[in-house]
């Protein structure tokens, strides 16, 4: 299937998730965090702790500094089964990524539908405007080292596509809905940058190919799960 065929199911299935109760999303969620955590416990070389972050997910969920502690706890183990503190810091990543940035999503989905919603269509609107644009029309690279085919064109585009949406759909004063929307798509932007730099320097193009030409749920999901926390903060501010 092509890209585009791949972003619109996975694009359907998104929504019909958002649209479920809250607990039953918390459990989609801990799962998506389960499936990127697998991804990058191939990638970083680290068996067996993708279980854990399902549970982490959870735990940080209900009470973030209960999940610090467990995840300090899950590391220790998985280091001290390895006697590898390479193996503990890997892990202590892999689960903090995977499990404390998803959760805000439901923290996000128990503030409104809509208010999930934004998030998730500014993000997309924001990838797919930088996509495009850049792709046709994008000649001044941003950080080619990162990423080559990202420019600064797309970038604009992106952001301010992504912006038009938060202005549309989020009730809040103009000014306040501007600088949500700046601030949270370029934290989306630093995700995937995020997920950029851990892929050049394993060398490798994707996490996974599950998702077709979108690769694995960690590129799919990157920029969306790095600003769920961004953009949970700002509107509770």
């Amino acid at each position: 299937m092509s890209r585009e065929i791949y972003g619109l199911l996975i694009g359907v299935f998104t929504l019909l998730t958002v649209s479920l109760p809250t607990q039953i999303f918390l459990l989609a969620v801990a799962f998506l965090s389960f499936l990127m955590a697998r991804e990058l416990e191939r990638t970083l070389r680290v068996e067996g702790v993708s279980v854990a972050s399902f549970f982490l997910l959870i735990s940080y969920f209900y009470n973030p500094a209960l999940g610090g502690i467990l995840n300090a706890v899950f590391a220790l183990i998985y280091g001290y089964k390895s006697w590898s503190l390479d193996v503990f810091f890997r892990t202590m990543f892999i689960l903090f990524y995977t499990a404390f940035f998803p959760s805000y999503l439901v923290h996000l989905r128990e503030e409104g539908i809509l208010v999930l919603l934004t998030l998730i269509l500014a993000i997309w609107t924001n990838d797919v405007l930088a996509y495009y644009v850049g792709k046709n029309f994008g000649r001044t690279p941003l950080f080619p080292q990162l990423s080559p085919k990202k420019t600064l064109e797309g970038f604009t585009a992106g952001l301010i596509g992504g912006t038009l949406v938060v202005l549309l759909l989020l009730k809040a004063p103009l000014l306040d809905k501007v600088l949500i929307g700046v601030i949270t798509l370029c934290a989306g932007v630093a995700g995937d940058y995020f997920k950029s730099f851990i892929k050049r320097q394993v060398g490798i193009k994707d996490f996974s190919n599950v998702l077709g030409g979108h690769g694995g749920f960690v590129d799919r999901f990157d920029a969306l799960v790095f600003s769920a926390p961004v953009f949970y903060l700002l509107l509770r501010g």
